[in-house]
């Protein structure tokens, strides 16, 4: 490619609409059907327009990237807010489009900074690599945090690459994809044509990096390959999943809550009885089981009659010591005691905000209602914790909680062998199932662990330490699956030192900093105020 032609680079209007294609071109390679090159092209589009910017010009169209990146990403809260949540058209497409600019908030973050690192073009795949990951941690972490579709899950079915994220998390995965969009960039430049070989060694660097991510993933599966049978059957655990497929309109009508506690007690009850642990999903049960004695008996009679417990998701209430009555959505494993106790709890911590509760509930007006059932807000659980049980310590995670890669992380070093993650993407339409059943398989592979999904309409899968789908429920399908699981070690870079890896990425953006005011910053190629009255 020749240099950018002046009629792009004298004209805003130009510039910022092609920075918002590149946005989408970019979000293309993102599952539902991921696929490196389209987000590596799209990223290399927007890092050729932001080539000899200043930092206002490189924020806005860090912007217009996030725009034309973030509002088809997030397209499937249609189905949450005006399907199921009866929020007008209009309201749902600004509301949509209010988060995309909060989330694009953070590239343009990137592309006002970036320009501050680049010195020689030389430098750029390394710092659009560094200053990529350090936006991305802070969007997964700054007021609650939103990692959806962090551009790393471009990888996922390239199984020997998303071995690496052992290493780095997902993070890591995404710094590769900026780093090969940079070469792209530098390969686009006409000056890298005028002596063969610049792009030759070009190649090479992207040749090299991609060629050791593949040898090290290569390697990682030889070796859980070979761990598989040494660990012996002693060693997994029979886990049956059920999927009722409750249509979500009908899930909450008290009528019908006995109709549906029924699904599930006659799948699990056609069960064979070799299996050590029964999984339903989220919410499963639609009603408060502490206030349904006679359900709760019928759950432990069938627990009884497999000699398995099952773990589902319910609604439970706690008062506090002010009388108060608390909510909360939360993952019970319910055993065959006589007593009929719970065996153990858990309660979501990491609560999805307006969908789950109001932030800043008493400033908010007292008619604002969350969009999940119920007029109360549900109350935050104590935090990331272990069930322990018989056969070994699960990490529960409940919905979104599966899509903050540090909280899972956490799960993992205080001795997880399992994570299991109930959820009930029936809320957000088809395109957000395939979405969030990559990030679930990605942790997996992070912290080395196996991962038991159940949905309420699917998509319902198993997943090892590797990340290679041991079996799996198709979408809008009621039925069950009984998976043979093994324990996972759950050591990893990842899971051990995962907390370190933002500050060795912020140091290498000091570093480049530091290069760069030495150096002493380039003049940008145009006149960014013309730019911007153009």
């Amino acid at each position: 490619m020749p240099r950018l032609p002046t009629w792009i680079t004298r004209r805003a209007s130009v510039e910022m609409a092609l920075a918002g294609c590149a946005g989408g071109v970019a979000m293309w390679g993102l599952p539902p059907a991921p696929a490196p090159l389209p987000a590596i092209l799209g990223l290399a589009l927007w890092l050729r327009l932001l080539e000899g910017t200043r930092s206002r010009r490189g924020a806005w169209l860090g912007f217009a990237f996030g725009l034309g990146h973030f509002v088809p990403g997030l397209a499937w809260l249609w189905t949450s807010l005006h399907v199921y949540g009866k929020i007008p058209s209009v309201v749902v497409v600004l509301m949509i489009a209010g988060l995309a600019a909060i989330l694009a908030g953070y590239t343009a973050l990137f592309g006002a900074l970036l320009p501050r690192l680049v010195v020689r073009p030389v430098m750029l795949p390394v710092a659009a690599g560094a200053l990529w990951v350090v936006t991305e941690w802070l969007r997964a972490h700054v007021l609650s945090g939103f990692p959806w579709n962090l551009i790393g899950y471009v990888w996922d079915g390239v199984d020997p690459v998303v071995q690496i994220a052992d290493l780095g998390g997902v993070y890591l995965l995404s710094g590769l994809t900026l780093f090969l969009a940079g070469l792209v960039a530098l390969l686009s430049r006409s000056e890298a044509w005028r002596r063969w070989e610049r792009p030759v060694w070009v190649g090479v660097m992207g040749v090299v990096v991609m060629g050791a991510a593949w040898f090290y993933g290569q390697q990682r599966l030889r070796e859980l390959a070979a761990l598989a049978p040494a660990a012996g059957a002693a060693r997994e655990m029979r886990v049956a999943l059920v999927q009722g497929n409750i249509a979500q309109d009908l899930k909450w009508e008290p009528t019908r809550q006995k109709e549906w506690l029924h699904r599930y007690l006659d799948l699990t009850a056609a069960l064979d009885r070799s299996v050590d642990l029964v999984v339903w999903p989220e919410t499963a049960a639609a009603f408060f089981l502490q206030a349904a004695p006679r359900e709760l008996e019928s759950i432990v009679a069938v627990s009884r009659g497999l000699q398995a417990p099952i773990l589902t998701g319910a609604p439970m209430a706690n008062q506090n010591e002010h009388k108060e009555w608390l909510f909360f959505n939360s993952m019970v494993l319910i055993g065959a005691r006589e007593s009929g106790d719970f065996l153990h709890r858990y309660d979501k911590h990491h609560l999805v905000p307006f969908g789950e509760y109001i932030p800043f509930r008493a400033l908010a007006p007292q008619s604002l209602r969350k969009l999940t059932h119920g007029a109360k807000d549900f109350s935050s659980g104590p935090g990331p914790a272990l069930l322990e049980w018989g056969l070994g310590a699960f990490g529960p995670l409940i919905c979104y909680e599966v899509i903050f890669p540090d909280e899972v992380r956490e799960l993992a070093r205080q001795g997880a062998r399992w994570l299991i993650n109930v959820t009930n993407d029936g809320w957000f339409g088809e395109s957000a199932k395939p979405q969030h059943l990559a990030m679930a398989r990605m942790r997996a592979v992070e912290n080395r662990l196996p991962m038991i999904r159940v949905a309420n309409s699917g998509i319902s899968a198993v997943f090892d330490a590797a990340g290679r789908e041991l079996g799996r429920i198709p979408s809008n399908e009621p039925g069950s699956l009984v998976v043979a699981v093994p324990q996972g070690v759950g050591e990893s870079l990842w899971s051990r030192q995962g907390h370190r890896w933002i500050w060795a990425w912020s140091g290498l953006c000091l570093l480049l900093w530091g290069v760069a005011r030495l150096a002493g910053f380039p003049p940008p190629s145009t006149d960014d105020r013309a730019i911007l009255k153009s």
